[in-house]
């Protein structure tokens, strides 16, 4: 039975919707979990669709053989698990060609605008989704108000559209993570374990699908020490001393976690603005709770203090690019170097216009929380506001268009 009494509204069905007025081709990525066939399966138009996926093996064979029979059952399909068959995309290109007014998406628990070839196959053809975990109003079974980007439009705060949650433990949350299958999980224990077969699936299974790793141990030990540096610059240099490992082969496995969605780099912003600027990336992995287990830290009790803030951030970071991408905007960080360094936590930005936003840890701010952003607003014209997020429960005015409110509202 497709529709599921479990299954919660993805942000991201909408716009899949609108997708297909314009584009015969839709690619769905994301990582391994993040419930891209649950939500083709139960979201209109797609779930009347004829569903398939190269995860049957007898399918996966067909595919590669004569792909044709696949692609000729329907004029609308839903092809899943499409990275096992790479060259099946060659046969989409051909059957669009002939047949503009078909329709269909494919998924994958791969980017697969960065495999070889995709874009170039599929050229004008396809529009590119990414499917994240659940953002905090998803999980809430909450509909997109939208106020983020009415805010970075005006640089006004609509606080009518935005709306409040009750407490939540945000250890607890940070622990858990936010991969739709864990989020239903309260024992801590099977918590754990599943985070752990779900490293294991990947190491196991998926890196076995995308490349040859000789030693999956040194590929495990390089997660960890990103799961370690998260919210952090990306210095290479020190994880290939510290995981053993050439210059080159770090890069390349940290590509792999990049095409497999496990990993991002998240690109400084620099437009128009005239101090040194950090041009490194600083490094944010899928989930906090992927982030714990990889740390080693198998309770909530074990996760220090020091290090809450660094997971606090990389939730806020799941969130923002979770609203981002509905409303097409950028996600970068600001950070100078040399003398006193300045450094906002995260930049937005669409079209000519960017909001600043500083994250903070804690149940209150200051005045003190908002001098980077301060500065970030003297030092350029397309500066629209600025936000503080924290784990209070008040929206408070701090300057003239910047503003603190709380985690539980990014929706």
């Amino acid at each position: 039975m497709r529709q599921s009494e479990f299954y919660k509204t993805r942000w991201i069905a909408e716009k899949l919707r609108n997708a297909i007025d314009f584009f015969p081709v839709i690619i769905l990525s994301g990582a391994r979990q993040t419930g891209k066939s649950t939500l083709l399966q139960n979201e209109m138009p797609f779930k009347d669709w004829h569903y398939i996926t190269f995860d049957d093996l007898d399918v996966l064979d067909i595919a590669i053989k004569r792909p044709d029979e696949i692609l000729n059952i329907s004029s609308n399909l839903v092809i899943d698990e499409v990275q096992r068959a790479p060259e099946f995309l060659y046969s989409v290109k051909r059957a669009i060609d002939r047949d503009r007014d078909r329709r269909i998406v494919l998924s994958g628990s791969a980017k697969l605008l960065l495999m070889k070839g995709v874009s170039e196959s599929l050229a004008g053809r396809a529009v590119y989704l990414d499917l994240m975990p659940f953002s905090i109003g998803e999980l809430f079974d909450k509909k997109y108000s939208g106020w983020l980007e009415g805010f970075i439009n005006t640089g006004r705060l609509d606080t009518n559209k935005i709306t409040y949650y009750e407490s939540r433990d945000i250890q607890e949350s940070l622990f858990r993570g936010f991969l739709p299958p864990v989020t239903f999980l309260k024992n801590s224990e099977h918590i754990t374990e599943w985070w752990r077969g779900y490293i294991k699936t990947y190491l196991e299974r998926d890196l076995r699908q995308f490349a040859e790793i000789s030693y999956l141990s040194d590929f495990k030990r390089m997660m960890q020490l990103l799961a370690l540096r998260t919210a952090n610059i990306l210095k290479q240099s020190d994880i290939s001393r510290d995981a053993g490992l050439s210059h080159s082969t770090t890069g390349r496995y940290i590509s792999i976690l990049e095409e497999t969605g496990l990993f991002t780099r998240l690109m400084p912003y620099s437009k128009n603005i005239s101090k040194r600027l950090i041009k490194s990336p600083k490094v944010f992995l899928l989930d906090t709770g992927l982030i714990c287990s990889l740390s080693g830290f198998s309770t909530i009790e074990a996760i220090p203090e020091g290090f809450k803030g660094a997971m606090f951030e990389s939730l806020v970071f799941l969130n923002l690019s979770v609203i981002a991408s509905l409303m097409s905007a950028d996600v970068m960080y600001f950070r100078t170097q040399g003398g006193k360094e300045r450094e906002v936590d995260f930049i937005i930005e669409k079209g000519n216009k960017i909001i600043g936003i500083e994250v903070k840890l804690s149940d209150s701010v200051s005045i003190k929380d908002i001098e980077n952003l301060l500065f970030l607003k003297d030092e350029t014209k397309a500066f629209a506001g600025g936000l503080v997020i924290y784990t209070g429960s008040e929206i408070k005015q701090l300057a003239s268009n910047i503003y603190a409110v709380p985690y539980l509202s990014l929706c």
